[in-house]
């Protein structure tokens, strides 16, 4: 995957205790402006992860990108759940081919 067409700009949320509390957790920013691609999935992809064909999408980043399942990924207005992560070798840089699930209402 060329790098040149990460052309999303995104904010990753990862869950964490809320400094100054013992017991409650919240999501705060890990990362912003990570370059990435996001594509809505096929509908073979989107059923086989159970999800409705508007809910499921690829997303792609750079292969050292800090992102585990159950993050949040940040796009504009729109949210998504980090749910499985692949790392693929590519021809020009190795990447991460992300599952994510678009967080509807929120």
């Amino acid at each position: 995957m060329r790098t040149t067409t990460l052309t999303n700009r995104v904010t990753i949320n990862r869950l964490g205790a809320v400094e100054g509390s013992a017991h409650k957790t919240g999501r705060s920013a890990l990362a912003t402006g990570v370059k990435c691609l996001i594509l809505p999935s096929d509908y073979k992809a989107a059923a086989a992860r159970g999800m409705e064909l508007n809910q499921a999408y690829d997303g792609y980043f750079l292969e050292n990108e800090d992102l585990k399942v159950g993050d949040e990924v940040v796009d504009g207005d729109n949210k998504y759940k980090v749910q499985g992560i692949q790392i693929n070798p590519g021809i020009y840089t190795a990447h991460k081919r992300v599952e994510l699930q678009l967080q509807v209402g929120s």
